[in-house]
């Protein structure tokens, strides 16, 4: 799903404004870690979908 990317994207781009304030080490590790994990859910999100959606 193109929404599902669509917050893919916003996420990493967010993280890399964030990443530009350089912060500190441990907390640009700890969300850096977080938006990863968030990715991941979100690419097994999309696929479940669109398995779902090709079986309907």
């Amino acid at each position: 799903m193109p929404e599902i990317l669509d917050i893919i994207t916003a996420a990493t781009e967010a993280y890399r404004k964030f990443e530009a304030t350089h912060p500190e080490r441990e907390i640009r590790q700890a969300v850096g870690n977080a938006v990863r994990f968030l990715a991941a859910d979100l690419k097994s999100a999309a696929e479940l979908t669109a398995g779902t959606q090709e079986r309907a």
